[in-house]
């Protein structure tokens, strides 16, 4: 048995570690998560859509609407290394996925080299179609490394373009550059021209929003940030920018004006504002809602935890009021990796609906991604409903963490029956790359 004066300074520190402990914010250290006790708002089946063809190999698939009825589009690709694409092909539908065209290769890599110098990301975005234009509009990225990957030290600088397709996207224009800023334009024969590096950069967004009024909105993430003394430096930039866009029938083609435009704190976000989402509220402001990241490649570490964050515009993008932590409805804030989202206005509902992952603990960097996640949007507070929040997938009893990746989905909402598709890859095993393609199937229930 031990002494009493023993067990009484055991006491002592338990209680001082106690109280020097700093406390969880009241809004997160209790409160039952809520894709735990909630009732669902949409039922969910899951199927295996592409095995991957390889061990080390993740079966990439996209699928998008590219016309005015049934037409769909449907990308399959390979990945091997992080965010570079192989053996990219596509193939085409006119009654909603009931038959197929043969595969017709894209391209070989989203990899190019010019004169020795490696452009790692020629590669296309989202794709929307304008039923003004009867054009099918995309985005467009032109990435460069210079000094090395990233995570050593090297920084990317990327360029975003946009491309129309008169023929569901089996033939496009040449790509032309979103620019905010005076600089010169892409030189083959000398990428790395400062005059074209060190301006106008920018990359996609996650969608190409068509407003009531007919105006296309797109928001460049990692554009260069004036406020930032060090922008010049970082291997992401921490700005971001909107565009607007109006079509030209004299000119046939879309006339494109930078709007607002706004920067984070590497301390609220490491990596700055990534992959932002656009939606248009009942009420005609615009929502913008970005991914945030608490590690950056050059060793920087925000003092928030993983958020989203976002803006709101009242004057159809010309300004943006100072990104924010977004919420729920009740005020209360939640966990979320440096990760995929996307919101979807449904059709039948009219509700506007968010997806994407919400971590029950604290992430770093991009983990943990799961569960995956939808949500309604409340349009008066621009937040989260707390009480919609359903879990789409997430980790298995058993599952690593790697092979629970629910992330980089392609996402559309069944023009006959209505049900959202997801397209996802995930791994079963350990290895992130060796990942099959998965289709989820949502059926709103409430």
């Amino acid at each position: 048995m031990l002494p009493f004066l023993m067990w009484l300074a055991i006491a002592i520190a338990i209680v001082v570690w106690a109280c020097a402990a700093p406390a969880p914010p009241a809004d997160e250290q209790s409160d039952p998560l809520p894709w735990k006790v909630n009732e669902p708002i949409v039922s969910v089946r899951k199927e295996l859509y592409k095995k991957h063809p390889a061990p080390g190999e993740s079966a990439c698939v996209s699928v998008r609407y590219v016309g005015p009825n049934l037409e769909r589009r449907e990308m399959h690709s390979i990945q091997r290394q992080p965010d570079v694409s192989e053996k990219i092909k596509a193939r085409w539908s006119t009654d909603n996925g009931r038959t197929w065209s043969e595969f017709v290769p894209i391209q070989l890599s989203t990899t190019v080299d010019y004169g020795g110098v490696t452009v790692r990301g020629e590669c296309e975005g989202i794709t929307t179609y304008d039923p003004t234009s009867s054009m099918l509009v995309q985005v467009w990225m032109r990435q460069i490394n210079v000094g090395g990957e990233y995570h050593a030290g090297g920084a990317y600088h990327n360029f975003t373009y946009y491309r129309l397709s008169g023929d569901h996207g089996r033939t496009w224009s040449d790509p032309k550059q979103l620019c905010y800023e005076d600089g010169d334009p892409f030189d083959p024969d000398e990428p790395l021209k400062p005059t074209f590096l060190n301006h106008n950069e920018g990359y996609f967004g996650n969608n190409i929003l068509i407003r009531s009024d007919g105006t296309l909105v797109h928001c460049l993430a990692h554009a260069n940030a004036p406020g930032d003394p060090k922008n010049n430096e970082r291997p992401w930039r921490m700005g971001s920018i909107l565009f607007a866009a109006k079509w030209d029938a004299e000119a046939q083609d879309y006339d494109w004006t930078p709007g607002a435009r706004v920067e984070i704190s590497p301390e609220w976000s490491a990596r700055g504002l990534s992959e932002p989402e656009v939606a248009e509220l009942e009420d005609g402001r615009l929502l913008v809602v970005w991914r945030g990241s608490t590690h950056g490649w050059d060793g920087t570490v925000a003092k928030l935890p993983g958020r989203k964050f976002y803006s709101i515009s009242t004057d159809g993008g010309h300004t943006l009021a100072p990104p924010a932590v977004w919420t729920y409805d009740d005020g209360t804030s939640f966990y979320s990796p440096a990760s995929y989202h996307r919101m979807i206005r449904h059709s039948v509902t009219g509700k506007l609906y968010w997806l994407g992952n919400i971590s029950a603990k604290p992430p770093v960097g991009n983990s943990p991604r799961y569960p995956l996640v939808i949500a309604e949007v409340d349009e008066t507070s621009a937040s989260l409903k707390r009480d919609t929040v359903t879990a789409v997938d997430d980790r298995q009893p058993g599952q690593s963490s790697i092979s629970a990746d629910f992330s980089n989905f392609s996402l559309l909402e069944d023009r006959e029956t209505h049900t959202l598709e997801l397209y996802l890859e995930h791994s079963a095993g350990s290895c992130h790359y060796t990942a099959d393609s998965y289709k989820y199937t949502l059926t709103i229930v409430r």
